[in-house]
Formats: structure tokens, C-alpha cells, sequence
């Protein structure tokens, strides 16, 4: 989610989001092997081309794949890019056709990831009101992610960057947005980061097969206007 038209962030499929977790509870949940030092601190409101973390599994020849959390910019460039600022904003993916497209093939086939969320806002519109709703699950959200390793010389150091897989709306949600983030489930995390396994558009529709089942667990409330930063952004409204 680079180039982003007239539109605002908040009227794009999951352009802001929260990753509450701090290093400890990252290393926890996804029982990371290396924990990069250089992760962002905890934001409640994370917007595209901002510094996120997430979970790779990577692995050398014959090595045992090994997890690593990893900051990364949000809104994935794609190799051939020289200038960092593809046509088309980058911070989500469809899921339907992600396998096929250009700027997303090569990172299904081979650098899959999961960035972890405490949850993400949606907005409702109804004529020149726009409602904000924070949805969340009882537990730190995975979601299926793609990534990519780019620079614009090779003098440059490289930069890890990434996007959010997006799916068809499950029918609790589908009144707040027809999309929804593809939430991996912890029984197939291993299965979507496994760098041995060549990806195909087969393994991102069982990603979302896996997924509607957790998103249809998830839960929403209304919020007051997510602006600034801190806790307070995901406090149900009149709590």
C-alpha cells in the first residue's frame, strides 16, 4: 500500500490497523527463534508505508527453517520497481487472483509471512458520515501476509517490505465491509510460512478456506474518530 489515489487510507480494505503486542509478547505468541532488536514499538494506529513487524520462517538448503519477526514497511515493492513508488497502492492483496499478478507471484511462491495485529478499523459510511469500528478476536490476530526485499541501487541496503492478504467478507462483518483481512488460524501458521513449499493460488485459497472459519469469530464495536495515537483509540464508544 504505496501510491494511494484520491481516496483516504480509511476508505481502502483494512488500511489502518493495531499491533499492541510489545517484543516479549511478538516472541511469545509466535515462538520466534531470532527477534529482530529493531521493531517498532506498539502503535494503535498503523497506517500504510509505517514500519510494522512480522513472522517469517526462512530457511537455507537442507537447514530446518528458522522464525524470525522482522520489521518491515508496510505497502509491499515489488523487485523490478526502481523507484519505490509502484502505480497502484500495495498494502493489500486479493486473495482470489494473488498468484497471478504480477506484484504478487513471486512473493506466493516463495516469501510468505504473517504480520501480527491486536486487530483493525473499519469504517461504515452512510451519506457524509463515516462510523469507525475496531474488530478484533480474544486473542493477537495473524494475518497472511507477502513480502518482498527491495532497493533502488544495488549501493542501497536493502528494505523488507510487506502487504495484508484480503478475502470476500464473512457474513457477521459483511454489514461493516465487503472485505476482510485473511486471518490464519496457529494450525496452518506453519503451513503458510514453510519456505520449503513453493506457493500456489491452491495454498492461498486454503489460507482462506482456514480463514473464514476465524474470521467469522471475530468481534467488533464502535469507536470514537481514530485520530493520534495510544489506547484510548480502541476504547468501545461511551465505554
Amino acid at each position: 500500500m504505496i501510491c494511494v489515489p484520491s481516496a483516504s487510507y480509511s476508505e481502502l480494505m483494512c488500511g489502518r490497523f493495531v499491533q499492541a503486542s510489545d517484543t516479549d509478547e511478538l516472541d511469545l505468541t509466535f515462538d520466534a527463534d531470532i527477534v529482530s532488536e529493531e521493531l517498532p514499538e506498539p502503535s494503535y494506529n498503523i497506517s500504510p508505508t509505517q514500519t510494522i513487524a512480522v513472522v517469517i520462517d526462512s530457511a537455507r538448503d537442507t537447514e530446518q527453517p528458522v522464525r524470525r519477526i522482522e520489521p518491515a514497511r508496510w505497502s509491499l515493492i515489488p523487485p523490478w520497481v526502481t523507484d519505490g513508488k509502484p502505480k497502484f497502492s500495495t498494502f493489500n492483496a486479493r486473495s482470489e487472483d494473488a498468484a497471478s499478478k504480477a506484484s504478487w507471484k513471486n512473493a506466493v511462491a516463495r516469501t510468505r509471512c504473517l504480520i501480527p495485529a491486536t486487530g483493525y478499523f473499519e469504517w461504515v459510511t452512510e451519506g457524509s458520515t463515516k462510523t469507525p469500528f475496531f474488530i478484533h478476536g480474544d486473542a493477537p490476530l495473524a494475518l497472511a501476509g507477502l513480502y518482498s526485499w527491495w532497493r533502488a541501487t544495488p549501493d542501497d541496503e536493502w528494505m523488507l517490505t510487506a502487504t495484508i492478504l484480503t478475502m470476500a467478507t464473512v457474513p457477521n462483518l459483511a454489514h461493516i465491509h465487503d472485505r476482510t483481512p485473511v486471518v490464519v488460524p496457529k494450525s496452518f501458521w506453519s503451513d503458510w510460512l514453510d519456505p520449503k513449499v513453493t506457493g500456489d493460488q491452491d495454498l492461498v485459497d486454503a489460507a482462506v478456506v482456514h480463514a473464514r472459519d476465524e474470521a467469522s469469530r471475530l468481534s467488533f464495536y464502535e469507536v470514537a474518530p481514530v485520530r493520534g495515537n495510544g489506547p484510548d483509540l480502541i476504547r468501545p464508544l461511551n465505554a
